[in-house]
């Protein structure tokens, strides 16, 4: 039995989401959840369009040498799942990595191009452990709002504060405004992390610049790095007190050297990028758990799945009704009508008590004057 604010009861309540035995960590949406769950998805296309990111899709299935090859094998593999198809062995991604690699060297680069961001809504599988399952919040299948930002040195220190900025804007947008970031670095005692002490003092110290840029506190967690660079970690507050980390801001020098990445300067000479791994929302599914958890079932009116319903009061006013449906859902708004031969005060009641954001009550009146008024529950 879970607690009334906890997703997973918020989620059986209003048809948003469920989960079966059949398919544990594997969340199955419905229409309700995802109305929530595009909107967010719409938002972030538009805001990623605007701040000059180029849209990619990567396959969720690639040879498991690619992996090898990035290190995630050697770091990663008990978190992954595996298929063979023709006697060829390929891992189903756990992150969107190396598919922004292939998208890079697809073609020649030159530094005209950089920095250049490649944004990702990667459909990701993790082999979490089945004690760690936990709701949306901790899942099998998800998706990460993934970006890859390929730059030259000189301009790392601006594409990290530009990612700040971007990630402000958008807690800003959910109603997130108590969280604070965290400097994840490595431990210089465990070996378990790639390259050279240069080049982590060297990224340790831009990220903790642009932090001091943005104007905000440096709290640094040794050992929290990922293998191939440290991170700066968004942890947001809710409502009732507690943390969640969302967004990432990774700075990698390793993968390019790895992979071979290069463009070519203004001399026509090979240089090797810097490579940003940075989501915001994180996992859509722990978002949204998150969002839930936080503001329950008065999600703001942009993300709420039901922002309007119609209260009709006789059959004289259906038509009206009728007609201010399709005007809401012409302008992208999510609208239901209330036709049950209940009295008003019924269908307001219910209304309270469903996941719906306002009403509008049509009756002789609404009709006659060809107006009506919203009433935010």
């Amino acid at each position: 039995m879970y607690l009334p604010e906890d997703h997973r009861s918020l989620g059986a309540k209003y048809d948003l989401f469920s989960f079966f035995e059949e398919a544990p960590g594997f969340p199955v949406w419905h229409e309700n959840g995802l109305r929530i769950k595009n909107s967010l998805i719409q938002y972030w296309r538009q805001i990623h369009r605007d701040n000059g990111y180029l849209e990619m899709e990567s396959p969720m299935m690639l040879d498991k040498e690619l992996w090898k090859k990035s290190g995630h094998c050697d770091y990663f593999e008990e978190n992954m799942f595996f298929s063979s198809v023709d006697k060829r062995d390929y891992a189903i991604k756990p992150m969107s990595c190396p598919g922004a690699i292939l998208a890079f060297n697809s073609k020649r680069r030159s530094h005209a191009e950089l920095p250049l961001r490649f944004c990702e809504l990667g459909h990701v599988h993790r082999n979490e452990q089945s004690g760690a399952l936990h709701g949306l919040l901790r899942v099998r299948s998800f998706v990460q709002d993934d970006a890859h930002i390929f730059c030259a040195g000189e301009d790392l220190l601006n594409e990290v504060s530009n990612i700040i900025s971007l990630i402000q804007m958008i807690m800003q947008k959910c109603g997130l405004p108590d969280y604070h970031f965290e400097l994840s670095v490595r431990d210089k005692r465990k070996k378990q992390y790639m390259g050279e002490d240069q080049d982590w003092k060297y990224c340790e110290d831009i990220l903790e610049k642009a932090l001091i840029r943005s104007k905000l506190d440096v709290h640094k967690k040794e050992g929290e790095a990922k293998f191939y660079g440290p991170s700066l970690d968004l942890h947001v507050k809710d409502r009732h007190g507690r943390s969640w980390q969302c967004s990432t801001i990774q700075l990698d020098f390793n993968l390019p050297n790895r992979f071979g990445l290069h463009y070519y300067d203004k001399e026509g000479n090979k240089r090797v990028p810097y490579m940003l791994h940075r989501a915001i929302f994180g996992s859509i599914e722990r978002f949204i758990g998150m969002l839930l958890e936080h503001y329950g079932k008065k999600l703001p009116f942009w993300l709420h799945p039901n922002q309007y319903r119609i209260l009709n009061v006789s059959q004289n006013s259906l038509n009206y009704a009728n007609s201010l449906l399709i005007e809401l859902r012409a302008k992208g708004h999510f609208v239901e009508i209330d036709q049950s031969s209940d009295p008003l005060k019924e269908k307001v009641k219910k209304a309270r008590e469903d996941m719906v954001y306002s009403i509008i009550v049509i009756g002789d009146k609404e009709v006659e004057e060809q107006k009506y008024v919203v009433q935010v529950l």
